[in-house]
């Protein structure tokens, strides 16, 4: 494959694919519920008979279609992959993200033409573990996101035919690479967390006492409610892309696990950017980080860590605040292709806004801040307040071309809590 590491972006229904595409991925990751670690969301689900058609949408966009089978499967588990693993033969995704060696095995005899990409579940930590699975025939490993990039770059030297692949952006787990069992215990037994039914346990708020060092005085950090010892900060490597592909990775993951379409737009727009920077700067200026941060500290996020990319990390790795995500922006409105007589564009209320706010329009192509001066409603009278699900007419920002407008978001920037 080209020197050039490619974005790798989540896609959990077909909108956020279609926004993935949109917005620069060179590859996306999706799939069933029943066989990937993917929660299910409202809207349009990728299902059996669709799953065919959305393959080949990314195919058409020059886009790979990587489907995740990487749940910790069972006996019946197993059963009901055999005729998913005949139908995916057929439709021919670019390749199958597996972490199960028994998944393996049966994606070798139902599916053996497609090429096989290690998931991060399986916890690959060194060169040995890697070696083990390219012998099988695995063309690539997402390694475990506890690996340093020091060690990153050996297991290159050492391998250099096997594609590598790591995360640089997302929600962190403190179970190893999301090998996590307290949110079976602690949430109904019909959520199963390695199945794609994580309750975010680990976010919640804990007293921890161990009864059995009385005398040794852990110094947490708390507030009334208790402590949040184990909510990590988010991962965040948009200043460390050369590092790492200098270290030999060959493509850039984000995670999105229950993330919206502003989050996948948000994120693929900046590490799109930050990628084709730097294929021709070996460093990007002060000024260019701090946007690109700033950017995407507009999404959901508990705030940012680089993880284990230099050695273990700091106590500085936890968000002790709360359990939700923040952001430093609203996703207030979704944009339609759709224009009227007077030069106005229809769009999707997505949370309240009104006139004189301060705005930003963001296309796969760039960011517009802007003021709204006028909206009217569907019968053309004006209005001064957008609600959630309102569809109104407003003038598009100067500098944005009808070309511009099918994939394009509105975003209020201010600090707001956010879900998930």
């Amino acid at each position: 494959m080209s020197n050039k590491p490619e974005l790798l972006l989540p896609a959990g229904d077909p909108e956020k694919l279609q926004y993935a595409v949109a917005y620069g991925a060179d590859a996306v990751y999706l799939g069933l519920p029943m066989a990937s670690l993917r929660t299910p969301t409202r809207g349009e689900q990728f299902t059996p008979g669709n799953l065919g058609k959305w393959i080949q949408y990314c195919q058409e966009h020059h886009v790979k279609a990587y489907v995740t089978l990487n749940i910790f499967a069972g006996n019946r588990d197993i059963d009901r992959m055999i005729p998913h693993l005949e139908q995916l033969a057929e439709a021919r995704p670019d390749a199958l993200i597996l972490s199960d060696p028994g998944v393996f095995r049966i994606a070798r005899k139902h599916a053996p033409n497609i090429p096989v990409h290690l998931s991060t579940q399986a916890n690959t930590l060194n060169y040995s573990a890697c070696a083990f699975w390219q012998d099988l025939g695995v063309e690539r490993v997402i390694l475990a996101r506890e690996v340093p990039v020091r060690e990153m770059a050996e297991i290159h030297e050492m391998l250099p035919d096997l594609e590598i692949e790591c995360f640089v952006h997302g929600s962190l787990c403190v179970a190893y690479s999301g090998r996590c069992v307290i949110s079976d215990y602690l949430t109904d037994n019909t959520k199963n967390s390695n199945k794609g039914m994580c309750g975010n346990s680990c976010r919640w708020e804990f007293d921890i006492v161990e009864k059995n060092r009385p005398d040794e005085v852990y110094t947490l950090e708390e507030d009334e409610k208790g402590t949040y010892l184990l909510n990590s900060k988010d991962l965040c490597l948009v200043r460390y892309l050369p590092e790492l592909k200098k270290a030999g990775i060959c493509s850039y993951k984000v995670e999105g696990r229950t993330k919206g379409v502003h989050y996948v737009a948000t994120v693929g727009r900046v590490y799109r950017e930050a990628i084709d920077y730097f294929e021709d700067h070996a460093s990007a200026p002060p000024e260019m980080m701090a946007r690109w941060e700033a950017e995407l500290m507009d999404t959901a996020n508990r705030g940012f860590t680089e993880g284990f990319l230099h050695g273990k990390p700091s106590g500085k790795t936890i968000h002790y605040q709360d359990s939700q995500s923040h952001a430093q922006a609203t996703f207030v409105a979704s944009v339609g292709e759709e224009t009227n007589a007077d030069g106005m564009v229809r769009i999707q209320g997505r949370n309240r806004f009104e006139t004189g706010d301060d705005l930003i329009w963001m296309s796969p192509k760039g960011v517009f801040p802007f003021k709204i001066k006028d909206i009217k409603d569907e019968l053309g009278f004006k209005t001064h307040v957008i609600q959630p699900n309102q569809s109104v007419w407003i003038q598009a920002p100067e500098g944005v071309s009808q070309d511009d407008l099918r994939w394009s978001l509105i975003r209020k920037r201010e600090g707001v809590a956010v879900a998930g």
